[in-house]
């Protein structure tokens, strides 16, 4: 069972959101690139247009800046939405079908169909994921190196893969048993809650809010 990542279509507003993203943040091509895991080539082709994301650097971007994947595929970011987004409110079965509302419907078909949501209660104590952060995470085959989650003894367990075999997965130094594995998984991304808005995001998100109301008052007229 191999889960491959496929370019998706029609993904110009993440383009565009990148860019603003970059602007409100003061940061370079280079250095959004090395925060996102990437190439400057790559930030410069979403941002001109010539390209299209992949999974990965979406669900990576949304970690990184604490935003939904809805609000960088659908719409416009604003200085606001920078500042991270509300914690949804999850069905407390991880396998739940994209109902978390993190992922609109007309969205949510480009992303895998076995993609599942763990919450943060459901995980044995770590270094990996802190209080309130969900992991997105989709059944797969061990990889030496990447991190994975195991449910074990109704708990998920989550490590980097130091060595598998048919029988037994080693995590961080902990052997675990798929025998009595109840799920493996590979880890896409972890989420966490809404964060402070900086003063400069907050100056920024006025002058958003000033122009909007401008804006509803030329329309009225």
């Amino acid at each position: 069972m191999h889960h491959k990542f496929t370019k998706i279509k029609g993904m110009s507003k993440f383009g565009k959101n990148i860019k603003k993203i970059r602007n409100v943040r003061g940061l370079t091509q280079t250095q959004l690139a090395d925060l996102l895991e990437v190439s400057r080539g790559v930030i410069s082709s979403y941002e001109e247009g010539r390209a299209e994301p992949k999974i990965e650097t979406i669900l990576k971007t949304a970690e990184v800046f604490h935003l939904s994947t809805d609000i960088l595929l659908s719409s416009n970011v604003t200085v606001n939405q920078l500042s991270g987004f509300s914690l949804p409110t999850i069905i407390q079965n991880p396998v739940n079908q994209l109902s978390s509302g993190i992922f609109s419907r007309e969205n949510s078909g480009i992303f895998p169909n076995n993609l599942i949501f763990i919450l943060s209660d459901q995980v044995e104590a770590n270094a990996y994921i802190k209080p309130d952060e969900i992991i997105f995470a989709v059944p797969h085959e061990p990889v030496v190196g990447k991190l994975f989650v195991v449910q074990s003894n109704g708990v998920y367990k989550i490590g980097k893969v130091d060595d598998y075999k048919p029988n037994s997965i080693i995590l961080d130094n902990s052997t675990f048993s798929l025998k009595e594995s109840k799920g493996l998984y590979e880890v896409l991304g972890i989420y966490s809650p809404v964060k402070d808005k900086t003063p400069l995001e907050k100056r920024l998100a006025s002058m958003e809010h000033k122009i909007k109301l401008l804006e509803e008052q030329l329309k009225s007229q």
